[in-house]
């Protein structure tokens, strides 16, 4: 699919603030110069972090190198049209890369040290019936996974846990910067850095369960796909279908980091107060992952909010395009946007349907979002009925509290973005009945 021309900036929206031109070349020389010297003062760390790497194996939060090496030769070679990469961005997004490069053994000791400080409690955990929620992005699938969180018997990683996931550090913290920094002081610090665009968008909370892949995103390389164009976009930013060059990412990498943090929080967590073991409960968008997870987990229970697609892709749309990915790139460019995630979201629509329709499989369970929003009590009677074998508890509300409304700055209507949604439609018939018409 080829990039249709878009406006870069309606009236009513946002300027685009990005560097450009001569001035992100600039910044990219500078920040190579500082990538270099960063490297330099982590050369000592690659020692202890191969020693690490030998006695327990490669950590799975840091990039491999045939995904580095894939980065960095695309970053140069795919063409400026209809990609968007010009000189100047080519040569940022290899300085992100190299960035991320001379971190590997910071982070990977990070990970490291949880093996040689708890590798026989975290091994000696029971992973017993865990529930996957996983739902296509802008399903509604958040609020449902912050009902479930609250209940005592579940044990939920933080989107904090999931970009920090060290429990040594968890076990520090407290003792250390949680002295002066409160939490509500971290939650006023997150939300203050982050544009108001996006705020308005996602009701974010360091301190609650959030989209699970987003931290293997950006431990890894694949949050800069967008930048890449629509093609290469398709297959790295897309959480539903396996390619070749993924395929190790999403059956190897993310399901050792989930059942890592899994046992991790389950060991922060500890257990219920009459002493029962909790359940480890994961939201997100990983579809890829799920028949790997259902191997590895056999008793796990899958989960899934199932919302019409026309909606739900504006809203993903206009989501991706104030996600500060990246403060100097700026936000990705609408005219690669756009296709890439019309087609992701079509391929996830037919996994989606295909994998939790299956005659045979793992216990799954589907919400569709209108009986969701109009029978919130019924829903979880349901939810809890086939994927927690019990009543519903007494703190799940009856009721959906009033949500924060916001006129959005950003907000394209499909057709405002070259969308067919007559031919969307068609093209999902078998999607759009399932979820209910």
């Amino acid at each position: 699919m080829t990039c249709t021309p878009i406006p870069d900036v309606l009236d009513g929206e946002p300027a685009n603030t990005a560097s450009t031109g001569v001035w992100l070349l600039v910044k990219a020389a500078v920040a190579f110069g500082a990538v270099l010297v960063l490297f330099t003062l982590l050369l000592p760390l690659w020692l202890p972090y191969l020693t690490l790497v030998a006695a327990f194996g490669r950590p799975p939060n840091v990039p491999r190198r045939a995904q580095i090496g894939r980065y960095l030769g695309k970053a140069w070679s795919l063409p400026a049209a209809p990609s968007g990469l010009t000189f100047g961005r080519r040569g940022w997004i290899t300085v992100l890369v190299l960035r991320k490069v001379a971190t590997i053994p910071l982070w990977g000791i990070a990970w490291l040290l949880d093996e040689l400080l708890y590798a026989r409690r975290l091994d000696a955990v029971e992973l017993r019936a865990p529930l996957f929620e996983i739902s296509a992005g802008r399903s509604g699938s958040t609020q449902l996974a912050r009902y479930l969180e609250d209940d005592a018997t579940l044990a939920a990683p933080s989107l904090i846990q999931g970009f920090f996931p060290y429990l040594w550090m968890w076990k520090l913290a407290p003792r250390t910067l949680g002295r002066w920094l409160s939490k509500e002081r971290v939650r006023h610090e997150f939300e203050r850095r982050l544009p108001p665009e996006f705020v308005e968008r996602h009701e974010g909370d360091p301190f609650r369960t959030d989209t699970f892949d987003a931290a293997l995103y950006v431990a890894h390389l694949n949050h800069l796909s967008l930048f890449y164009g629509a093609d290469f976009a398709v297959e790295d930013f897309a959480t539903g279908r396996l390619v070749p060059h993924n395929r190790v990412l999403w059956e190897e990498d993310f399901v050792a980091i989930l059942e890592r943090i899994g046992r991790k929080r389950l060991v922060e967590a500890g257990p219920t107060l009459d002493g029962s073991a909790r359940r480890l409960f994961v939201k997100g968008h990983f579809l890829a992952a799920a028949p790997a997870l259902a191997r590895r987990f056999p008793d796990a229970r899958f989960l899934t909010v199932i919302r019409a697609p026309e909606k739900r892709l504006q809203s993903a749309i206009n989501y991706l395009r104030v996600n500060p990915l990246d403060s100097t790139l700026g936000p990705p460019l609408w005219s690669c946007l756009v296709p890439a995630v019309v087609r992701s979201e079509i391929d996830y629509s037919d996994d989606e349907l295909a994998w939790f329709t299956a005659p045979t499989g793992p216990r799954r369970c589907v919400i569709r979002f209108a009986d969701y929003v109009a029978d919130l009590q019924g829903t979880m009677k349901r939810i809890y009925a086939e994927c927690l074998d019990g009543p519903v508890p007494a703190h799940v509300p009856t009721e959906h509290p009033p949500r924060r409304r916001s006129q959005y700055r950003v907000d394209r209507s499909l057709p405002q973005l070259d969308v067919d949604v007559q031919a969307l439609n068609a093209r999902l018939a078998a999607y759009v009945a399932w979820c209910g018409g």
